[in-house]
């Protein structure tokens, strides 16, 4: 495959590559690469969490029980965020952030967010029906939304609706307010134990008959489950979300309708679908290629991949997710992170373009920003306006080492600049390749994947 096609594949289903890791990639399919990763599993140490019942605390004591728990969803998040910029199974982790948007659940409790992370990267790449009920019988899912309120005698409808709407079938599509109603009943009953083991409370479910999609039964959760990915909306929903995430955020209704024949006859294998699109022409037309905008999460791994950035200080990477309102493990509503043009407005496209400069000189970040005195990760700030070193470290000689030969304009735009960058770029020569690639990296052009 030629390095085009390559660089566009990686930029999607990965953080984009050096010029070494293409010409590894190019001898080896999309397929096998896929094949050959792993399912790496996040383990935190909670130990001293096990056994412990809050709620028997005293109050100064579960004060400082939830204090550290706090800290520990901190610990959850730095740790998934080190896993995409070291891992080498880069589909697998790419695949992971997106069904992290998909099945958005903000998390609290480390645990269960261990639990919930897990979930999604045992079946980012597997089979669908696993990965949505294993999702629905989730600790981090059920606290979510409310599934302990939904018992028989009053039922909590809140889960029964995202299911629908924004998890399996789309918003008011194939289904009606009393399909949700019905659904709610089969859920009862749902709950999880301390630490997160899935049980159904048989005296809060609902034994009785539920119409569901016109068809009546003594439907359970599960049953549902199986009834809603019978109908080809399911298909056809999650591949036009998976078209609009890794393709182009226009979907092409014959591509889509492609892609819902392969996902929905293969029984929703996840692996058959991301493969299929990898190997379609289609996917690699130019109006594809540079067609998306590279959510915060995406901007900071590509960049820590290429220039081996690290820093010992987690507050810099947890600020940095604060500014750029793409905080791990924290959505900030059902619906998941922004998406593609929504990133992009006046106060952080100037950060965004700044940014590159300011961690690769390791500069002063000036800000004026609102503190929360809750959640900021800068302890102590009293001010509106700030100034922070962030204190990343980087690697020129690793960035050169692994790009030597490479055209950098085609490794970060894939030979995809405006004509108005054309012109910036010959009105300004470069005088060092520190200066070429700082100024490149600097430009609008390098937001977009």
């Amino acid at each position: 495959m030629e390095n085009r096609k390559i660089i566009h594949l990686y930029n999607r289903f990965g953080f984009g590559l050096t010029g070494k890791q293409i010409k590894k990639l190019s001898g080896i399919s999309f397929a096998e690469k896929l094949k050959k990763e792993k399912v790496e599993e996040i383990k935190l140490d909670l130990s001293e969490f096990e056994g412990v019942d809050f709620r028997s605390l005293p109050e100064k004591e579960r004060k400082e029980f939830f204090k550290k728990l706090r800290e520990k969803i901190k610990d959850l998040n730095l740790m998934w965020l080190d896993r995409m910029i070291h891992s080498e199974n880069i589909i697998q982790e790419k695949m992971n952030l997106f069904w992290h948007h998909h099945f958005a659940c903000s998390i609290e409790n480390p645990l269960y967010g261990q639990q919930f992370t897990n979930v999604i990267r045992k079946n980012a790449t597997g089979n669908f029906r696993n990965l949505v009920l294993e999702i629905s019988k989730s600790a981090a899912m059920i606290d979510f939304l409310h599934a302990k309120q939904n018992e028989k005698s009053h039922p909590n409808e809140d889960f029964a609706r995202e299911l629908c709407e924004l998890y399996t079938l789309g918003r008011d599509n194939e289904y009606t307010e009393k399909d949700v109603q019905e659904i709610a009943r089969a859920f009862t009953g749902w709950r999880h134990k301390m630490l997160g083991e899935f049980i159904v409370h048989p005296k809060k479910h609902d034994e009785g008959n539920k119409t569901i999609f016109g068809k009546t039964g003594n439907f359970n959760g599960e049953e549902v489950i199986d009834l809603i990915l019978e109908k080809k909306a399911c298909a056809e929903f999650i591949c036009k979300n998976i078209y609009e995430y890794f393709v182009h955020p226009k979907v092409n209704e014959k591509h889509l309708k492609e892609l819902t024949d392969v996902f929905y006859t293969s029984k929703y294998d996840i692996q058959k679908l991301v493969i299929h699109i990898a190997e379609s022409n289609w996917f690699y037309e130019e109006q594809n290629i540079l067609a998306k905008i590279k959510s915060p999460i995406e901007f900071i791994v590509g960049l820590s991949r290429q220039f081996k950035i690290e820093n010992e200080n987690p507050k810099s990477w947890l600020l940095y997710q604060k500014l750029f309102d793409q905080i791990l493990y924290r959505p900030p509503n059902v619906k998941g992170w922004k998406v593609d043009q929504e990133w992009i407005d006046s106060n952080s496209l100037p950060l965004r373009l700044r940014l590159p400069s300011i961690i690769l000189t390791n500069a002063q970040l000036d800000l004026a920003a609102k503190p929360n005195y809750d959640e900021n990760p800068l302890d102590g700030m009293k001010e509106n306006k700030f100034s922070q070193k962030l204190g990343f470290t980087y690697d020129w000689e690793y960035f050169f080492e692994q790009n030597q030969g490479m055209d950098f304009k085609d490794l970060f735009f894939n030979g995809k600049l405006s004509p108005q960058m054309k012109a910036f770029i010959d009105k300004h020569p470069f005088e060092t390749k520190y200066e070429e690639v700082i100024q490149l990296i600097s430009l609008p052009e390098f937001q977009l994947i």
